[in-house]
């Protein structure tokens, strides 16, 4: 049997070698499995700061042989074959010294290891009060810890999951904001259970609104603390969130804490959230402080502090769809996770007086190609955002949009009356105010009102021009436009061979081919879709690739969003791409668009069936 055992551990080995080493490492963290199949992992345990890694089995053994005899001093080896000595240090945590030479380490990290079980719960208490561990979180690792003997592996899982919480990312920004780098880990965590202790848990709701009806609410009910904090503000990248949060345990004398810190820091997401919630909760008694937020959003602080922020999003969400962490969630649940997480960025380095130079030309560079991609691909869910709405002068109409939604309170009183007077008399508002958020790709549009209903139903009537179709593409973000309009802007168009009368410019055309491709998307209009197809090969000589060859490319990528299906999507914009490749163009175009293509196929290899030729154009054109 044991012979048996082994052979099963060593083929068992020899398999998951074979793995790819992501899919490896995973396998390997899986502790249970391990020891289904007779398998153990000897990890190191590393001080990054000083450049020192230990064996995981010696160094745990060390550090219990010194819990247990206080007074002996150990000694153990480092991976390069350096003795250091380990000494017990008492105090309210357990802790201990490595020392080789003049160089010395104190750590109180390990408090697991240490044999009293009263004081190791006693411990975990402490350490889990602030780490947004949920209460069944909460009783699993009480279970663990309450057993005699802790296992290696439930030390390093525990250690791992605590620092899977907001408040240690948070210390670990504050730290590294004092230094002269961050680490992309510490500014996107790599963990999804970090997020899910940030937003939530999303468990199959398909839009923001159905998130805070059930998930939100879940979130708020599991978790250990009670009451709110200034850190659920920031997740209020949206009014229900922000109305799931008015309604938990959080007083008067809190919330003007959190608002006083808003006004102070010009906080964006703080301000708006901190309005958004006094006016639902403290309206009649806090309109003084909720005045002063209205005027800190419009203050130049805030609009500097919001392009900090737009560039932070960029990173983090284009980080996120690299990780890939997120796949299979809908594309909501990540863009909340990225916009929450890039507050909690802004909101620390604002704290440390923290100074970037050309931020949003560095997210660009860094992550800018992943997060547009990412979101092409998004459309396919969630068609009525696009990756162009993330800017700071756009977020500054959503903010005052956000603003004059939450003023249609039935029962009026001073702090609302005041709002929208100074929406109305500073000419805040506009219509991109009402454009949808970034959480509301795929929520349900307004009712077209009967003046924009007459004015699509008399343009359309018309000739093909540019002017004919301005009505509907500007209407589409805002308005469900009926199937009837649909129909005969695209009757209209076939009517006249696709040729657009006074239709003679290379803007012209960009206009036309852009504006009908983000209404195809948004109304889902596969014939409008392939008349943009036909339209950008009628028009060919017009189309300058050259001077936007990017922007070309997500025309195709924003018009096969009409298509739901996977298959109908792909085949457009393998379609899209190869006549793109086949086109007369330079060759910096060449390789920008062969880089987002791959890009995007690297993100959705479901593309790589349609859009390989495309790609091998490309790759064969670049090598010339």
């Amino acid at each position: 049997m044991a012979n048996s055992d082994s052979m099963r551990a060593y083929m068992a080995s020899h398999v998951i070698n074979l793995f790819p080493s992501l899919v490896r490492a995973e396998l390997l963290s899986d502790s249970k499995l391990l020891e289904e199949l007779g398998l153990a992992r000897d990890v190191t345990v590393n001080f990054v700061d000083n450049d020192i890694a230990f064996s995981r089995k010696a160094f745990f053994k060390a550090i219990r042989s010194a819990f247990e005899n206080i007074e002996e001093e150990f000694f153990l080896e480092d991976i390069k074959g350096n003795p250091w000595s380990l000494r017990h240090h008492p105090d309210e945590r357990p802790a201990f010294s490595l020392t080789k030479g003049d160089l010395q380490i104190l750590n109180d990290s390990f408090w697991p290891l240490g044999a009293d079980v009263d004081r190791r719960l006693s411990l975990f208490e402490t350490e889990a009060k602030g780490k947004s561990l949920s209460k069944d979180e909460l009783d699993r690792w009480r279970a663990v810890l309450s057993t005699p003997t802790i296992s290696d592996d439930d030390v390093s899982d525990l250690l791992l999951d605590l620092e899977h919480s907001p408040s240690h990312i948070e210390a670990l920004l504050r730290q590294e904001f004092q230094g002269p780098s961050n680490k992309v880990s510490t500014l996107v965590p790599d963990n999804i259970r970090y997020y899910e202790r940030l937003v939530g848990k999303c468990c199959g709701s398909k839009n923001i609104d159905e998130y805070c009806k059930v998930e939100l609410k879940q979130y708020f009910d599991s978790r250990i603390e009670s009451g709110v904090t200034e850190n659920d503000f920031l997740m209020c990248i949206h009014k229900s969130i922000s109305a799931v949060v008015s309604n938990g345990p959080i007083d008067e004398v809190q919330y003007h804490a959190i608002a006083s810190r808003a006004i102070e820091s010009c906080h964006p997401i703080l301000l708006i959230s901190c309005l958004e919630v006094g006016i639902l909760k403290f309206k009649d008694t806090s309109a003084a402080i909720i005045k002063k937020l209205f005027e800190c959003i419009s203050s130049a602080k805030t609009l500097n502090n919001l392009r900090l922020f737009c560039s932070m999003a960029v990173f983090v969400d284009g980080e996120l769809a690299r990780l890939q962490i997120f796949k299979g969630m809908p594309p909501f649940y990540r863009r909340l996770s990225s916009f929450a997480q890039s507050a909690l960025i802004v909101k620390v380095a604002l704290e440390e007086g923290v100074a970037f130079d050309k931020v949003e030309q560095w997210a660009s560079q860094q992550r800018g190609l992943y997060f547009f991609c990412q979101s092409f691909i998004d459309l396919i869910e969630e068609p009525r955002w696009l990756p162009t709405y993330l800017t700071s002068e756009q977020f500054i109409n959503e903010l005052y949009g956000r603003v004059s939604v939450a003023c249609q309170e039935p029962d009026k009183c001073e702090a609302v009356e005041y709002l929208q007077k100074e929406l109305t008399s500073g000419s805040r508002l506009n219509m991109h105010s009402f454009l949808p958020g970034p959480l509301e790709g795929n929520s349900a549009p307004a009712v077209v009102p009967d003046e924009i209903s007459n004015l699509l139903a008399k343009h359309i009537d018309c000739e093909a021009t540019l002017e004919s179709f301005r009505v509907l593409m500007n209407s589409a973000p805002f308005w469900n436009i009926d199937d009837d309009y649909l129909e005969r802007a695209v009757s209209l168009l076939e009517s006249a061979q696709h040729k657009l009368a006074a239709v003679n410019d290379k803007d012209s055309v960009y206009q036309v081919l852009n504006g009908l491709a983000q209404v195809a998307c948004m109304t889902r209009s596969r014939k409008l879709a392939a008349s943009v197809t036909i339209l950008s090969r009628l028009y060919r000589d017009y189309i300058d690739v050259d001077s936007e060859p990017e922007n070309y490319l997500a025309i195709g990528a924003v018009a096969g969003a009409a298509f739901e299906d996977k298959d109908g999507w792909a085949e457009y914009i393998g379609q899209w791409c190869t006549e793109l490749a086949y086109m007369p163009i330079s060759e910096d175009s060449i390789e920008r668009m062969g880089r987002m293509l791959e890009r995007l196929c690297i993100l959705e290899p479901y593309l790589y069936y349609t859009c390989s030729k495309a790609l091998d154009i490309f790759r064969m054109l670049s090598r010339k």
